[in-house]
């Protein structure tokens, strides 16, 4: 008995002590010590704790690190063991699946997220794009890129220029303070500069500015035109129980070059709430608005893009969230605009090619929709913090591409085909009956911009055809069609940067139309013959084309019920045909059923030979097309 006891108790503490390993785990995970937190929870699997939650934040751990190989091999653990998990992990797996560069399932899980979270706006542009960037192949030989020279074996990025002074974020060792941070087990990230050379060198990077330095994290200047103001990200120092400084949340702070040197930065208070993270500054092109990315109350995701206004006594006004069109329920950030009010901003909630992508957006054009950089500037990994010359067409972004120096890297970047935000193109279509497959000719059709209002209008020619041009790309219209007689139609359609011609059929129906009881529908709507043949009574691939006019005609005349009538030739003898004709009125009836018309509303009567629409009755000759005349169907109304 002591024996199974002491078993018992060893089981207890063994379960206790797992317990205890995987609350550590918990603890460290949400302080972000994901390098940490990852071992213990791999460790957990090993000795065999593979549950549902330690899967999810292992797959998060890497997500949220940028290691999206390793994370989608854990989502692909946690899809195995709950296929029906939460559509954000479906997100997040498909995202990973696109970095590790298996864009085929990626796009097969996508398609699950979509399904799941239909009402979201990343499922919305997903069904839109198709799960691809809104980009196009053109692109890829717009820009070229390489890698700048100052770039170490750490966490480089979000390079900005003043003058000829590039400053930028960088996690490489230096000798002040040089404390590690624990998401990344890099050091904190400070401010470095390097003036270009006469020659064109860069030489070896310097820190900044002591007055704007801390020993936690700072990132991502920006700079007025004359140079003299500094807007940029740095970790706000927090006094702790212990009256410790510690490592706070990201704020924005600004500092102003004066006599001769940088002053001590003051925080930028753009929002009250302190819970709240403030990040990656930009001057709007007026330097009138200040542009960041935040995770305040009234995000769309995980981190929106917001503008506030800088007063002129150095207040700012309230936050403004730039809307649906630009953030999703992803990640939105480092925004950047350009001297020609371009906005540049990094998102993984917009269809693209993995992790984070540069996107661009006319803020001049209201309608404009937001464009995919392209293969040379996006990759499967993250890209983001752009800055862009539009004057000199050349500019930085950073990358964790593979075949980089280290961690993140800052590339160099120059347009060498000029990049145009709009091209002309054409917009085209024709009208259809749904029913007939008639063209229509005269219909009057309306194009109109986003807000309804009318851009031009034409009338369909007498091959049903009709088109617009020239029209502006990279904005959203709405066509209009009417047709007497017609239900009227419109569709809305977005149309991307390097389309030259689009294509927008309209398929309309017929007003319902008065009949009476004996009216032959096959006539009224004008439907080819239902023919068969000799001796046979299966549906015939041509008949099912007018067949299926017949049950668009049932289902919009809905309280219509009609008789099937079936009919043979003259051809063997008349108790045949009638067997042979109530076959084919029940093979006709069987068709429209599977169609989805109720069963109620048809009857179908076999008519054998006696109701000929020729002379070709018994012992009269006739070729095979007189005779096939005969073998058909009718559809008249009973009821």
């Amino acid at each position: 008995m002591k024996k199974y006891i002491f078993i018992l108790l060893l089981v207890a503490i063994s379960a206790f002590s797992q317990e205890k390993i995987l609350l550590n785990a918990d603890k460290k995970f949400k302080q972000e010590r994901y390098p940490d937190a990852i071992k213990v929870y791999e460790q957990l699997v090993k000795d065999g704790d593979s549950t549902v939650a330690v899967f999810q934040h292992l797959a998060d751990a890497n997500y949220f690190n940028a290691n999206y190989e390793k994370a989608s091999i854990w989502y692909q653990k946690l899809y195995r063991l709950d296929p029906n998990c939460s559509s954000e992990y479906l997100y997040r797996y498909g995202q990973s699946l696109k970095s590790a560069e298996n864009p085929k399932k990626a796009i097969a899980i996508l398609e699950l997220y979509a399904k799941k979270a239909n009402s979201e706006n990343r499922s919305k542009l997903f069904i839109k794009y198709n799960g691809v960037a809104n980009t196009d192949d053109k692109l890829t030989n717009a820009f070229k890129t390489v890698n700048l020279g100052v770039n170490s074996t750490k966490s480089d990025y979000g390079g900005n220029l003043n003058g000829d002074t590039l400053i930028f974020a960088s996690a490489r060792s230096q000798n002040v303070a040089d404390t590690k941070y624990r998401r990344t087990e890099q050091s904190f990230t400070n401010l470095y500069y390097t003036t270009l050379k006469a020659s064109g060198e860069l030489p070896e990077p310097k820190l900044f500015s002591v007055n704007t330095y801390s020993k936690f994290h700072e990132a991502t200047p920006a700079f007025s035109k004359d140079g003299k103001t500094m807007y940029f990200t740095q970790n706000e120092l927090k006094i702790n129980d212990k009256g410790e400084a510690v490592n706070g949340l990201y704020k924005i702070y600004k500092s102003v070059f004066k006599n001769g040197k940088w002053d001590a930065s003051v925080k930028a208070a753009i929002i009250v709430n302190d819970t709240s993270r403030v990040a990656h500054p930009a001057f709007s092109a007026d330097e009138k608005y200040l542009y960041f990315a935040s995770d305040m109350f009234g995000t769309l995701g995980e981190s929106d893009i917001f503008k506030a206004k800088i007063n002129e006594d150095g207040s700012y006004g309230k936050p403004e969230n730039l809307g649906s069109k630009i953030n999703t329920e992803g990640r939105e950030s480092y925004p950047f605009i350009t001297s020609d009010n371009k906005l540049l901003f990094a998102s993984d909630g917009h269809p693209g090619y993995g992790g984070f992508d540069i996107f661009v957006l006319d803020l001049d054009n209201p309608n404009a929709l937001p464009i995919n950089l392209g293969s040379t500037i996006n990759s499967p990994m993250d890209d983001f913090a752009m800055v862009w010359n539009r004057e000199k067409k050349t500019g930085l972004f950073t990358s964790n591409r593979k075949g980089g120096k280290g961690d993140d890297d800052i590339y160099l970047f120059e347009e060498v085909v000029p990049f145009v935000f709009e091209t002309d193109l054409t917009i085209k279509g024709t009208l259809q009956d749904i029913v007939s497959k008639n063209y229509l000719q005269g219909a009057q059709v309306v194009l109109l911009d986003n807000i309804g209002n009318v851009i031009s209008t034409t009338k369909t020619d007498d091959k049903g055809f009709y088109s617009f041009e020239p029209i502006k790309s990279n904005l959203t219209y709405s066509i209009r069609i009417e047709k007497e007689g017609y239900d009227m139609q419109q569709k809305t359609i977005s149309v991307s940067k390097y389309e030259t011609e689009i294509n927008v059929p309209f398929v309309v129906s017929a007003l319902k139309v008065k009949f009476e009881i004996g009216t032959d529908i096959a006539k009224l709507i004008k439907i080819n013959q239902i023919y068969f043949d000799v001796s046979k009574y299966f549906i015939r691939e041509d008949a099912k084309i007018e067949l299926d006019k017949i049950v668009v005609f049932l289902n919009t005349n809905t309280e219509v019920k009609i008789e099937i009538g079936s009919h043979t030739d003259c051809r063997q003898s008349s108790i045949a045909n009638q067997i042979l004709s109530q076959k084919r009125a029940a093979a006709t009836l069987n068709y429209l059923v599977e169609k989805g018309i109720n069963k109620d509303r048809l009857t179908a009567k076999g008519y054998g030979e006696s109701k000929l629409v020729n002379k070709c009755a018994d012992g009269v000759k006739c070729t095979e097309a007189e005779h096939q005349y005969n073998r058909r169907s009718t559809f008249v109304v009973v009821e």
